[in-house]
């Protein structure tokens, strides 16, 4: 039954890719096997560098197996397509992988990517099978030891020179200096590092991409976008340990024109995180879109955080979304804040001192353990817009804790120990709030703060804004509303006293 499955799908990949009318090159043809054991490396790579002899556009098939490899390069006007039931499986084997100059100091000097793209055009990622790096997978491997305090795992570091503690290990798909490259309706898995790296490229197009990561294994990010344009990320499902989107600068080029949407998300740490992190991150960051994005059972929900450089960052609208959000515990970056916005230097030597502004958040439902936060100075946070918006803040977590004030990696207090306002912000210049709901569920919480808990904010105006379940607002202004509802019942009180005296 199995081998007829697999005939079959065979023949199914090649019937589409006769009618795309390109030369197809089967890695069965130079000697793969697909038992999951075999060392595939050098016939998948012959099998690359015969279409890339071709010069013109043609198909690498991968059909349906297991075909386990180490490092591969995958060249220009390349499709590289995977059958059903089609699975390439990273080598664990150090000597494998090559050091790829890296952009992030994070990461250290060098990327050991399993896939590579670079300084190519025209490539595209196809196909209904799937490519597994094996972190955890089976269950244990590429494992060091987990934590049960915080339920986290901690990888193996491999054997690999140039590359920093805790990120020693090999980056699965890394796209560098490169244009027109397509990932469609393919799944990615467990990678050890950073699944999906965008460096230095434009006009990429993500769409019906499935990208899974065991959510307790921590830097397994789902796609970074690097000091990159013109990218589009739609149709797509991620599940990571660490922030499924982060969009980051690490260099002087802009980032724009980057649309995000029709999204399901969940993540230990952030759903979308949007930051600069390097001392010439001077390039700016614009023109950016996200909208219809679910982020479910994750420790922050929205993260704009630069902390490195003096880029701009400016004109993002996060707009049409549900964001559930619950506290993982102080190991994760992060305490259950559905929206998250701070301007802050990393330390004293690493600092942020450049600008953000117009920053706008529209049409969002929000369920989350801990409440918004904005945080920055008023000379380089201005204009955050929050317009039909409404928050629940609930207890669902069995974290011993209660969520912090948490600014990770930050020159000021790492974590700064408050009660759980609805909306802390601070040190803003223009914060425009209107039609804004915040309701705290019962049992009340010990540490539950104010609605709205705003300091040293310039040019603050606020429209509409329903709060239940607490007590009075502490923006510089009173809950009215409230304060009618008091003199109300007061009133009714008096009277009712003296009529029974009558």
């Amino acid at each position: 039954m199995t081998k007829f499955l697999f005939i079959l799908c065979t023949i199914s990949a090649l019937n589409f890719l006769a009618t795309q009318k390109t030369v197809v090159f089967n890695i069965l043809d130079d000697g793969a096997i697909g038992d999951g054991v075999h060392d595939n490396t050098d016939s998948i790579r012959r099998t690359i560098l015969r279409a890339t002899d071709q010069q013109a556009p043609c198909t690498v098939l991968v059909p349906g197996g297991d075909f386990l490899t180490g490092s591969l390069e995958i060249p220009s006007n390349v499709t590289f397509y995977l059958a059903a039931n089609a699975t390439l499986r990273a080598s664990d084997n150090a000597s494998h992988y090559s050091c790829v100059p890296s952009m992030t100091s994070d990461t250290g000097p060098c990327d050991y990517p399993f896939l590579l793209v670079d300084h190519a055009h025209d490539v595209h990622l196809r196909g209904e099978g799937r490519i597994d790096a094996g972190a955890n997978s089976p269950p244990g491997h590429l494992v060091h030891e987990y934590r049960p305090a915080s339920n986290m795992l901690i990888p193996t570091e491999w054997t690999l020179p140039n590359c920093s503690y805790y990120s020693c290990r090999p980056k699965l798909l890394v796209v560098r200096y490169s244009s027109s490259v397509e990932l469609t309706n393919i799944t990615i898995m467990n990678s050890p590092l950073w699944t999906v790296t965008i460096v230095e490229s434009e006009n990429i197009l993500f769409d019906r991409v499935t990208i899974v990561g065991d959510r307790r294994w921590p830097n397994n990010d789902g796609i970074d976008l690097i000091n990159s344009r013109h990218v589009t990320i739609r149709n797509s499902n991620i599940t990571t340990g660490d922030d499924c989107i982060a969009i980051m600068s690490h260099g002087p080029s802009s980032m724009f024109n980057i649309t995000v949407e029709n999204m399901n998300l969940q993540s230990t740490s952030a759903g979308i995180k949007v930051s600069a992190y390097e001392r010439n991150s001077t390039g700016d960051m614009y023109d950016m879109v996200f909208r219809n994005v679910r982020i479910n059972d994750t420790n922050r929900g929205l993260c704009v955080a630069p902390r490195w450089g003096t880029g701009r960052i400016a004109n993002l609208l996060f707009e049409q979304m549900s964001i559930e959000t619950r506290f993982f515990g102080l190991d994760w970056w992060g305490t259950a804040e559905p929206i998250y916005i701070t301007g802050l230097s990393a330390n004293a030597e690493r600092t942020w001192t450049g600008l953000m502004r117009n920053v706008t958040f529209r049409h969002i439902v929000a369920r989350g353990e801990q409440g918004f936060l904005i945080r920055g100075n008023t000379s380089i946070l201005q204009d955050i817009y929050f317009s039909n918006v409404s928050l629940t803040i609930a207890r669902w977590s069995n974290v011993s804790e209660h969520p912090s004030l948490d600014y990770r990696p930050s020159q000021e207090p790492q974590m700064s120990r408050a009660n759980v306002d609805g909306l802390f912000a601070m040190d803003t210049n223009g914060l425009y709030l209107e039609n804004i709901e915040i309701e705290y569920v019962e049992p009340k919480q010990y540490y539950y703060g104010q609605c709205l808990n705003i300091s040293n904010v310039t040019q603050l105006i606020e429209t509409n804004i329903q709060c239940r379940n607490v007590n009075f607002l502490t923006s510089g202004q009173t809950n009215w509303k409230t304060i009618d509802k008091i003199v109300i019942v007061f009133f009714f009180v008096i009277l009712a006293f003296f009529i029974n005296l009558l």
